[in-house]
């Protein structure tokens, strides 16, 4: 029976040399099923060296059959998990440092020392590339907001609090001061809204399951908790919306804003208390 080989197999077999050169002549097509690959990978050049390794551990997980063959470590999309998760954090990395609109993949490819030809193996565009980096934003606010340690002698109010009051202050230091990532959030709104939603889901989520604790305990009157947490997190929109963020932090000063928020948040909880509020027709529900 012959051996079946697998695309990495054979492409360390013809990746010997220790410089990048053409595949024959320069406009030439590639004749073989690996210099082919090489050549859509690496923009017309043949890939050597470590970002041959790189390439071979990626093409491993596929056996010349199609189907999927383990890589060294027992996992076969571990290798690209592991690549594509780099080029999401090394993204985010240069979208702070020179901001959304100037950061190119180009220069990310270059930050991680592969050829844009292979950020496009992982992201077909700049914007799929800028909804996985929104994932990675939203998640850090998600995990602010909810934090990591047990609401122990608080009520159901102040529990809330303190969660719209994370939310709002992570976001101010974190963002809405800086005009580099503030772009990008604003190119989320365009680019990646499906991430946009599923954290505003999630954040309601979370509103729910201190609401329906408090109705519970009857420290909120009886309600639907689903749809309670939608409306308070509506009526705080202005402290969890990016660009409603920024505008309060531009109109008024910290300490104004803090003396903004408490009423604010005072009124919102009100409402719970009383629970006392026209039914959503189902569609509403769905779409808020």
């Amino acid at each position: 029976m012959k051996p079946r080989w697998s695309a990495g197999d054979l492409c360390r077999r013809h990746c010997t040399s220790r410089q990048r050169r053409p595949v024959g002549n320069a406009t030439a097509e590639p004749n073989t099923a690996v210099q082919r690959a090489l050549w859509t990978y690496n923009g017309g050049f043949m890939a050597e060296g470590s970002e041959a390794t790189q390439m071979t551990d990626m093409l491993d997980t596929t056996r010349s059959d199609g189907s999927q063959a383990a890589t060294r470590d027992g996992t076969a999309s571990s290798a690209a998990h592991e690549t594509r998760q780099r080029i999401v954090e090394t993204a985010n990395k240069l979208f702070h440092v020179y901001g959304y609109q100037k950061t190119t993949v180009a220069d990310i490819a270059r930050e991680l020392g592969m050829s844009p030809a292979n950020v496009y193996r992982f992201f077909a565009s700049k914007a799929e590339l800028t909804k996985a980096v929104t994932g990675l934003v939203t998640a850090d606010l998600l995990s602010n907001m909810i934090g990591d340690t047990p609401a122990q002698g608080q009520t159901c109010s102040e529990r809330l609090r303190e969660m719209v009051r994370r939310h709002f202050h992570h976001m101010r230091e974190r963002y809405a001061d800086n005009r580099k990532i503030h772009d990008l959030l604003e190119a989320a709104m365009e680019e990646a809204w499906d991430e946009i939603e599923t954290h505003k889901a999630r954040m309601r989520t979370s509103f729910a399951e201190v609401i329906r604790d408090g109705i519970s305990k009857g420290e909120f009157a009886e309600q639907d908790a689903e749809t309670a947490a939608m409306l308070f997190q509506h009526s705080l929109v202005m402290f969890f919306h990016p660009a409603l963020v920024a505008q309060t932090c531009r109109c008024f000063a910290e300490g104004e804003q803090d003396h903004l928020f408490e009423p604010m948040v005072d009124f919102a909880l009100a409402a719970l208390r009383d629970g006392r509020y026209r039914e959503l027709p189902a569609e509403l529900k769905q779409t808020a």
